[in-house]
C-alpha cells in the first residue's frame, strides 16, 4: 500500500488529520493509506529518506511549526517545515508535498512557497477537507503517472547500455533518472560483464516496481 505521510509535533493534531483523511480516502475508494509521524531528532535528515522508502510514502503533508511540542521525552526539534521541505526536495524531486497550518502567512514558509503543492490554512482545511483530499489523490497519481513514464524511459536506457549500444547522454540520464528514482542499479562499474550481471540482478525488481505502481493507479 501506498502512503499519504503526516509530519507534526502534535500528537492530538496530527491524529485527527490522520482520522479525517482515512474517512475521505475511504469515501472515494482510494487505496492510499495514511501514516502520521512525530518529527525525528537528526542531523542530516536521513531518517525521513529511509521512512518515506519504507513505507511508500508518495505523498507528504506538514506541520509548519514542528518545533514546539515534545513527544516521549523525544524533542522539540531544531527546525521547522519550511526547513524539512528542503532537504526532502533535494532527494525527492517531485513528490507532492503540502503545509497544513495554522500559520500560513509566516513569512519563512512564504518563501518557501514554491517548495509545496500548496500552503493550507488548518482552518480552511477542516471546512473544506474534500475539495483539498481530492486534490491530494489527483497529485498523487500525478506522481505515480510520472514515476512510471520514467522508469519505463529508465529501462530502455538499461537494455541499451547492457548491450553496449548508447551515447554518452544516454548514459547521463540514465544516472539521473536514477538518483531521482533512487533506484539501486550503478552503471559506474569497471567491467561491462560486472555491469550485465548487476543488470540482470535488479531488472526483475524494476518490473515489479512498474507492476506494482500500475496497480495502485488502476484502484486510484
Amino acid at each position: 500500500m501506498h502512503n499519504i505521510g503526516i509530519i507534526d509535533d502534535n500528537k492530538d493534531q496530527r491524529e485527527t488529520l490522520r482520522l479525517a483523511l482515512g474517512v475521505y480516502l475511504e469515501q472515494r475508494d482510494s487505496s492510499l493509506g495514511v501514516i502520521d509521524i512525530y518529527p525525528f531528532e537528526t542531523d542530516d535528515f536521513s531518517e525521513y529518506f529511509s521512512w518515506i522508502d519504507e513505507n511508500k510514502i508518495v505523498c507528504l503533508i506538514f506541520d509548519e511549526r514542528m518545533h514546539n511540542d515534545s513527544e516521549n521525552e523525544k524533542g522539540p526539534v531544531g527546525y521547522r517545515g519550511n526547513e524539512l521541505v528542503v532537504h526532502v526536495r533535494n532527494r525527492y524531486k517531485d513528490i507532492p508535498i503540502y503545509v497544513i497550518t495554522s500559520h500560513k502567512e509566516d513569512e519563512d514558509l512564504q518563501i518557501k512557497f514554491s517548495q509545496f503543492e500548496d500552503i493550507i490554512d488548518r482552518q480552511q482545511f477542516t471546512n473544506e477537507g474534500e475539495k483539498y483530499v481530492d486534490r491530494f489523490i489527483r497529485a498523487t497519481q500525478r506522481y505515480l503517472d510520472e514515476n512510471i513514464l520514467e522508469l519505463e524511459e529508465y529501462q530502455k536506457l538499461a537494455e541499451s547500455i547492457a548491450i553496449g549500444n548508447c551515447s554518452e547522454d544516454d548514459q547521463i540520464k540514465f544516472n539521473a533518472l536514477r538518483v531521482k528514482l533512487n533506484l539501486p542499479v550503478d552503471i559506474n562499474l569497471g567491467d561491462r560483464k560486472d555491469w550485465l550481471n548487476q543488470y540482470e540482478e535488479n531488472i526483475n525488481e524494476l518490473l515489479a516496481f512498474k507492476n506494482n505502481l500500475e496497480e495502485k493507479l488502476k484502484k486510484n
